[in-house]
């Protein structure tokens, strides 16, 4: 069965308990005494229970009409954040939806939360980490505010600020055998190697580095989790192709190294990317965020 409820009967009912009589709320609502009942009836045949109790001039709730207004104040805060989310088009007054490449993820993102938590403590966030495929489907459908890509294929509606590039590189366990000289895509072909799933840039990358060299690898296995792959070529299971930065840490403890390689690898170049339509001071300012933590983890060059 449908339930044919309004906001305006949920508000009247709030409003009547917050106030204390229907006289009242028809007078700050605007309606009159029979307009209020009228609405509280429906709301009542809607859900099918008695939410008031009357007696002469004083009202009081039935058990129902308790357990009510609870749910009332929840839609009544959340309609309130809608409205003033589309009135000023900010998505900093309700969800903000990011998008983040994994390197940012890893190493910015509880940082850069932390400081939203700072100045906008009411703010609640959803964020996607993921490929260059998917967060740039997403950004382009419109279903997130801001994102940090890597070689991003936006639409005509996202502005784009290029922030650096995302260095990458060969990674092999630190007891290894690997020949510590300059290694060429051939000499990496007998080798398992691990790289990231398609769709993903980074496949793209090293598949393209193959080709040129006119060298086909003969064990490739792949993983769609950066921090898995990275736990393989730790473990020395694999050599692996990694962004750089999210290595420096297990490189400086000795559990990695990075292999010399010719010709180099080419680096992702990064982009900030959000919608033209919500610009403004407070989307402004997480872009102001985000570049500050890139710059303070050094986080592409």
């Amino acid at each position: 069965m449908i339930m044919n409820i309004t906001l305006a009967q949920i508000r009247t009912f709030e409003r009547i308990v917050r106030l204390g009589s229907f006289h009242a709320a028809g007078r700050e609502l605007g309606l009159t005494q029979p307009s209020v009942s009228q609405r509280i009836r429906e709301l009542e045949d809607g859900l099918g229970t008695r939410l008031f109790i009357r007696r002469g001039p004083t009202i009081s709730l039935t058990a129902e009409g308790t357990a009510l207004i609870g749910y009332a104040d929840r839609l009544l805060e959340t309609t309130n954040q809608m409205l003033e989310r589309f009135r000023t088009h900010d998505p900093l007054k309700g969800v903000l939806r990011l998008g983040l490449n994994e390197t940012f993820g890893l190493i910015c993102l509880t940082e850069l939360l932390r400081r939203l938590e700072e100045r906008y403590p009411s703010l609640k966030t959803s964020v996607q980490v993921g490929d260059t495929p998917t967060i740039s489907r997403l950004i382009n459908e419109q279903q997130l505010d801001l994102a940090v890509i890597s070689e991003p294929d936006v639409a005509d509606h996202v502005l784009r600020e290029p922030i650096g590039v995302n260095e990458l590189g060969w990674f092999a366990g630190s007891a290894s055998d690997i020949s510590r000289g300059l290694l060429t895509p051939e000499d990496l072909c007998p080798l398992h190697l691990i790289v990231t799933s398609p769709p993903a840039r980074l496949y793209t990358t090293v598949t393209r580095w193959f080709n040129q060299a006119n060298a086909v690898p003969q064990r490739l296995s792949t993983c769609n989790y950066l921090q898995v792959t990275i736990l393989v070529i730790a473990t020395g299971l694999a050599v692996g192709l990694v962004p750089v930065r999210v290595m420096q840490d297990r490189l400086a403890r000795g559990e990695v190294r990075q292999l010399s390689v010719a010709p180099p690898l080419p680096g992702h170049r990064v982009s900030i990317c959000y919608q033209i339509s919500e610009v403004g001071p407070s989307l402004r300012h997480v872009v102001q965020l985000v570049r500050e933590l890139i710059g303070q983890y050094k986080l592409f060059v």
